[in-house]
């Protein structure tokens, strides 16, 4: 495994045909009540099936501050994590964070997202957020795990006339420490 720094645009092809995508049966059903907000796991009475829209991880790529790729020794993309700066309130966003399908479960996050906070850190920014959605309880669940916390849903942020229904936007944050 060689990780690497994103080329771009030189990776776009590979980016592009890259799948980035998820099946769950289960997902979150976001609990809003007064000030108080969680997320309780249903099961599905039929798999969730995600696809990723390769141009908007593409649009991510070209803009990011930070890139990380790790590729086979054959040169075939197996993921990619990417980060972007915000100075205004000292904070990192992890934008996209992708394991291929054939490359899970073997400790690729891990990696990726390390590299992604050791980015954060000597970026001198104080943590380390990102978003998703409630269908993907494979990645809330690995990001739980890596240290991050529930801190904000937005009921009405997806579009639905490009998202299933069940699609919420979660937001979750992990301290890097002050800064």
């Amino acid at each position: 495994m060689n990780l690497r720094p994103i080329r771009w645009p030189a990776d776009a092809a590979q980016l592009q045909g890259f799948d980035a995508s998820y099946r769950t049966t289960t997902i979150y059903v976001p609990e809003v009540a007064d000030l108080s907000l969680g997320l309780r796991e249903v099961d599905l009475a039929e798999p969730f099936n995600k696809i990723y829209d390769s141009e908007d991880i593409l649009e991510s790529v070209a803009t990011a501050a930070f890139t990380v790729a790790a590729e086979s020794a054959g040169g075939v993309l197996e993921g990619f994590a990417v980060v972007n700066l915000h100075q205004w309130n000292r904070s990192a966003e992890l934008s996209a964070l992708f394991v291929a399908p054939g490359s899970r479960g073997r400790g690729l996050g891990r990696v990726l997202l390390a590299r992604a906070l050791e980015f954060a850190r000597a970026a001198g920014v104080r943590c380390l957020g990102l978003e998703t959605q409630t269908t993907n309880v494979p990645a809330i669940r690995f990001y739980r795990r890596m240290g991050f916390r529930l801190c904000g849903i937005h009921t009405a942020l997806y579009d639905p006339a490009r998202v299933a229904a069940q699609e919420v936007a979660v937001f979750f944050t992990r301290s890097l420490g002050e800064s």
